[in-house]
């Protein structure tokens, strides 16, 4: 999730940096999901979904949410430009 953290509850400028840290934890069925969840019925979904988005020509689709992959950034980035080289 992105929040920001530019203004105060005025709308002022704030005068400092913010530094925040991110820790993973073990996904519950109470909890949001960030990754993908590589179950049976999320599969199928994924699978129905990606039926529908080949017969786009005008959209790519990318990313952990585009491709349902857990990707580390270097792999999304990888996979990024092989997307640019595809299409040019």
């Amino acid at each position: 999730k992105w929040f920001e953290f530019g203004k105060d509850e005025n709308g002022d400028d704030l005068p400092s940096t913010i530094i925040t840290k991110e820790y993973s934890k073990e996904w519950t069925p109470d909890g949001e999901p960030y990754y993908p969840v590589n179950d049976e019925k999320n599969n199928e979904l994924y699978n129905e979904y990606k039926d529908l988005a080949d017969k786009e020509t005008k959209v790519i689709f990318g990313g952990r949410l585009g491709e349902y992959k857990y990707y580390d950034m270097d792999q999304v980035v990888l996979s990024a430009l092989l997307k640019y080289t595809e299409i040019n």
